[in-house]
């Protein structure tokens, strides 16, 4: 997955490498010769994948753009950063961001903490996104994927948390959906005090976090999620899901309890808020057909759906700071900045 991302630091690392090799005679034999021609095959694919990384862009730009016209903005010509991307690839823009960490919201303890983003100098003036981590319900934290996007979001003047929540086997869902709900409460009750809006809340996720993500949003104002809370609104104004898993729970350790389904996909209805979906062609952890089985759901109820299928892209593309990622983000900033005016 890392070199996925980062191909050209992987490819430096190796011709320097090989031409050390080269330097030092220990590719004369016939076998030395073989390592070596492997060597340049190598680099010569990693290539490939440095070109294929910016073919996102135009995929992001249809998928958005068929929401409406007018919707892409930010995605419109060929992308910025494009050098510091390549050359910082954990280069997030922290030093324009104030992060409040370890904020409580629930009563378990550290999986009941999150992160809150603001912008270091002035008052946000965007919306609101909740990120839920990936790890396939059982691990993960709130700062390990999609750090890049709650830097350069908040710096561009949203609030932005990042949360982590219960993980199975010592709950199972719904709980990881009752404690998003809690986050969107939080938000809306003690968030205000942090600048964070509460008309304009985005709910976002990167594999079993879209999961989350995706059941949350489906599933506004349901009391059996928010016992305790039941009139709490916890309706949001869109969901992001980023490499998302969108089907159903009853497999490994995993034992869904509840009356509702725990597949996203079973939930959609003709009231689900507004959609980005974004994965993979080559995801080899969460296929795109997974991802393209909703979609499809979510039109088949009326819903609006950007649904973007990027070239080459694999698994937890997020982790780093790269040229996929900043698309990415240009997304989720034309795709709000249209679903906001949906419910303005």
């Amino acid at each position: 997955m890392l070199v996925n991302e980062q191909p050209h630091w992987f490819a430096l690392l190796l011709v320097a490498s090989t031409g050390f090799a080269l330097s030092q005679g220990d590719l004369d034999s016939a076998g030395g010769a073989a390592v070596g021609a492997v060597a340049v095959a190598e680099v010569a694919g990693l290539a490939f994948v440095f070109e294929r990384m910016f073919s996102s862009r135009s995929a992001l730009r249809e998928a958005v753009g068929h929401l409406a016209e007018g919707a892409v903005r930010k995605l419109d010509g060929r992308g910025n950063r494009r050098l510091a991307t390549l050359a910082l690839p954990l280069g997030f823009g922290r030093w324009k961001v104030e992060r409040i960490g370890d904020i409580s919201y629930g009563p378990a303890g550290k999986r009941n903490l999150l992160d809150l983003y603001r912008p270091r100098h002035g008052e946000p003036t965007g919306p609101t996104l909740i990120y839920l981590h990936g790890g396939g319900f059982t691990s993960g934290a709130k700062r390990r994927e999609g750090q890049r996007a709650l830097f350069r979001l908040a710096a561009s003047g949203w609030v932005c948390i990042g949360a982590n929540y219960r993980m199975s086997p010592a709950v199972q869902y719904p709980e990881y959906v009752v404690d998003l709900k809690k986050v969107i409460a939080w938000v809306r009750s003690d968030g205000i005090g942090y600048g964070a809006d509460p008309e304009r809340i985005f709910l976002a996720g990167g594999s079993a976090g879209g999961h989350i993500a995706a059941c949350a949003a489906l599933t506004a104002n349901e009391p059996v999620l928010q016992p305790g809370f039941e009139e709490t609104d916890t309706s949001v104004s869109g969901a992001i899901g980023l490499y998302g898993y969108y089907g159903g729970l009853n497999y490994g350790n995993l034992r869904p309890r509840g009356p509702l389904p725990s597949a996203p996909v079973a939930l959609v209805g003709p009231d689900a808020p507004p959609f980005l979906v974004i994965h993979g062609e080559r995801d080899t952890v969460v296929g795109v057909g997974n991802a393209r089985k909703f979609a499809a759901a979510l039109r088949a109820a009326g819903g609006d759906v950007a649904f973007a299928e990027l070239p080459g892209a694999q698994h937890t593309f997020d982790l780093l700071r790269s040229i996929r990622v900043e698309d990415e983000i240009d997304a989720i900033e034309d795709f709000a900045a249209w679903a906001a005016k949906q419910v303005a």
